[in-house]
């Protein structure tokens, strides 16, 4: 019995309001998240599509995007000379460490990197870069038995790393950094693990939920989808269609016309709509797919109000050189996939770094022109028949039209900003319980020094050397 789909096929138009997903991963829910009053947690009861009148044309436009998060493997047959002279020196720094000590630093490609004195199997050591990323390296005595070519490295990049290179140039750096890491560069293979690839879209507001709702998303299951036929099709449902071996010999199931059948259903099955929703009062964050037990996973959001709530300055800056007013909203929409899900693609082609690197508009293409799509209006038992909504036109355009900005130095402006306004107001606090009366002058003048001596003596120790080396900056 096929039971991989969430809603079966129907003749008309699906009924929002009574659908029951039963699938391993959970269609789509949205975050919806504003103003007080409370949050509210339902499920979704969408309103019956109706050809209202349409709202006036917003105008938008493509101000960034590229890869946000990348997480690779590699593999070779030996580790570098330097990584086996390291390995030695961390095996005893991970035997004679203290709890309460601080975390060393290593020189790691003419950059530091904080090391930590414990492994996280199956990898035995892990050093973080927080301006570049996370590496976990497998015990350079137990090479041999690994699997070539995949899990001898494991290299988290962060987007302040990713930011900095064009897609076209980005291979070129991972290559160099990754091959400092083994004997023989040319031996390694550099697999995709996980990738985000997003695009900020300018709008002179956010996505309403009827918006939302008018959504045609394959989350539900895998596809299989191969560039050159568009040939769709879904391996587990094709596995339980298979004929049955056991000790009889096989037997087939059904015949041939109604397996026919059955795939071309599975072909044209689509899912509407959200499954549960949060809400305030204004959309903040849609999510499709499930992070925990799917392969793939999208979300859009409102990301100009994100960089303000984390006091981003970079972002903005990037967005303004593409013609970003400063005013508009900027939604991002973002899809985060696994290797299992890069595996159903051309068979496996776009596994390997460079591939993905090269292919990324035709990833973002199927995305976003078959995985995921926002449409004015829901046709009638055909879904390709369903208009593209302006902001989706925008975005299945976003990898073809915008220019990459590149973040050539970090911004730590508004960081400093609120690390002085914290530190000041806890002075000034301490100082105001510290004095006799309100006329007191002794209490802030002999803070003033005490604050000079430390931190001229933080100088002095080398502290702020040793900060910027746990930042990774130094």
């Amino acid at each position: 019995m096929l039971i991989h789909t969430k809603n079966p096929a129907k003749v008309g138009k699906p009924l929002l309001d009574n659908q029951i997903h039963k699938g391993l991963t959970p269609l789509v829910s949205s975050t919806i998240a504003g103003l007080p009053p409370a949050v509210k947690q339902f499920k979704t009861k969408a309103p019956v599509l109706t050809t209202a009148a349409k709202p006036a044309v917003v105008e938008h436009q493509t101000l960034l995007q590229g890869i946000d998060t990348l997480s690779i493997t590699a593999g070779g047959k030996q580790p570098s000379e330097w990584l086996l002279e390291q390995s030695k020196i961390w095996n005893e720094y991970q035997l004679s460490h203290e709890i309460n000590e601080d975390n060393i630093c290593i020189e790691f490609d003419n950059k530091w990197w904080e090391l930590y004195p414990y492994g996280k199997k199956p990898y035995k050591y892990q050093l973080l870069n927080k301006e570049i990323g996370f590496i976990s390296i497998w015990n350079t005595e137990k090479w041999n038995t690994a699997d070539n070519g995949k899990q001898h490295i494991l290299f988290t990049f962060y987007p302040k790393f990713l930011h900095s290179y064009t897609i076209k140039d980005l291979n070129a750096e991972i290559v160099r950094i990754i091959s400092l890491l083994f004997l023989n560069p040319e031996g390694v293979v550099i697999q995709v693990s996980r990738a985000d690839l997003h695009s900020d879209i300018s709008s002179s507001k956010m996505l309403e939920f009827d918006e939302v709702v008018n959504s045609i998303s394959r989350c539900k299951f895998r596809d299989y989808w191969y560039e050159n036929d568009n040939e769709d099709f879904n391996r587990e449902d094709l596995e339980v269609l298979s004929p049955l071996n056991n000790n009889k010999g096989g037997q087939k199931l059904i015949d041939s016309a109604l397996a026919d059948k059955l795939y071309n259903m599975l072909h044209n099955q689509v899912s509407y709509g959200s499954d549960r929703i949060i809400t305030k009062r204004n959309i903040e964050t849609a999510y499709w797919g499930n992070k925990s037990t799917g392969s793939i996973w999208g979300k859009i959001y409102n990301k100009s109000a994100q960089v303000k709530v984390k006091n981003i300055d970079d972002i903005p800056l990037l967005w303004s050189d593409n013609g970003w007013n400063g005013k508009d909203v900027v939604i991002r929409v973002e899809f985060s996939m696994r290797r299992d899900f890069l595996k159903s693609m051309d068979d496996g082609k776009y596994i390997t770094l460079e591939a993905f690197l090269n292919n990324v508009d035709t990833i973002w293409k199927y995305l976003t022109e078959k995985w995921l799509r926002l449409v004015v209006d829901v046709k009638d038992n055909n879904s390709t028949w369903s208009v593209l909504t302006p902001f989706w036109n925008c975005v299945t355009l976003s990898f073809n039209k915008v220019e990459e900005t590149i973040i050539r130095f970090k911004s730590y402006k508004s960081k400093i900003n609120q690390l002085y306004l914290q530190g000041s107001g806890c002075i000034k606090q301490m100082i105001s319980l510290m004095m006799i009366n309100n006329t007191d002058e002794f209490s802030y003048k002999n803070t003033i020094k005490a604050l000079e001596i430390d931190l001229k003596q933080a100088y002095n120790i080398h502290d702020y050397v040793n900060r910027r080396r746990k930042i990774g900056i130094a």
